[in-house]
């Protein structure tokens, strides 16, 4: 688990861009689903409640010419998914990215592309109790499962890029050597005849950012014509960094603004401890 943000925005992932290891604290909360069985539960149930974007907003969000819309987020919100899901099939995007660690989620992402299926008893298995994906920090959520499933069984699905990696063994003082390694890992890994949404944290998403080079400025250097948006969550609660946190206050600006009225706590993978 990484480091609380440094910013006076929300919780929007700045913290992740310094390279600092601390203890990851294992969840075991209610908003933590502790076996493989709750969480596939989770997933089964999540919600997909018919989002709307502003028509503006959609228009804007449809002429990007690099085929490629980086979407900033609050992490560890319920609604997040399905807005996502509305976006992807508004701009008719084939791929999706998220800011997981390829080095825990890659095999099983790829794998259920092959097949169509996640094996959570298998990722809860191969994974250690210090692991990324138990950590609560909202990047990872049954609803981020829920909509990869609905993509897939809808068709829609060409490629799944998971871009983030664990923290280095030696921590660094270049805060933004992770933004640099994300970007350059998902234009390796990018199938360009696939539009792709990438969703990050909303720190990593600023473009032009107010100090050093974020992960969308690194890839604009690329893809001059990408378009970036935020998620504005205008109240409410969300599950971030192992707690309920409050979701007022300041987004970065943005070209596209998606506006979610309010916002409820997303469900995380945890482990119950006997």
């Amino acid at each position: 688990m990484r480091p609380s943000r440094q910013t006076s925005f929300r919780n929007t992932g700045a913290g992740h861009g310094a390279d600092v290891q601390i203890e990851c604290r294992v969840i075991v909360s209610r908003r933590g689903a502790s076996s493989p069985s709750e969480f596939a539960r989770a997933v089964e149930t999540y919600r997909f409640d018919g989002s709307t974007i502003e028509p503006a907003d959609l228009a804007r969000a449809q002429t990007s010419g690099a085929g490629l819309l980086v979407l900033g987020e609050l992490h560890g919100v319920y609604e997040t998914p399905s807005v996502v899901y509305t976006l992807i099939a508004e701009i008719e995007a084939r791929a999706v990215a998220f800011e997981w660690s390829h080095e825990e989620m890659d095999e099983s992402v790829q794998r259920f592309l092959q097949h169509g299926s996640f094996d959570f008893e298998q990722l809860w298995a191969a994974l250690p109790a210090s692991a990324e994906f138990f950590c609560g920090d909202g990047r990872i959520t049954a609803g981020h499962f829920a909509l990869l499933r609905r993509l897939s069984e809808e068709g829609r699905l060409d490629q799944v890029i998971v871009f983030d990696r664990l923290d280095h063994p030696a921590p660094t003082q270049d805060r933004f050597l992770r933004d640099r390694e994300m970007a350059k890992r998902l234009l390796r890994e990018w199938d360009a005849n696939s539009p792709l949404l990438v969703l990050t944290g909303a720190f990593h998403a600023q473009l032009p950012a107010p100090e050093g080079e974020t992960m969308a400025m690194h890839l604009a250097r690329r893809q001059p014509e990408l378009l970036t948006a935020m998620l504005d969550d205008t109240s409410g609660q969300c599950w971030s960094r192992g707690a309920l946190e409050d979701v007022s206050g300041p987004m970065p600006a943005a070209p596209i603004t998606l506006s979610v009225a309010m916002a409820t706590p997303a469900t995380v993978p945890g482990l119950q401890i006997s």
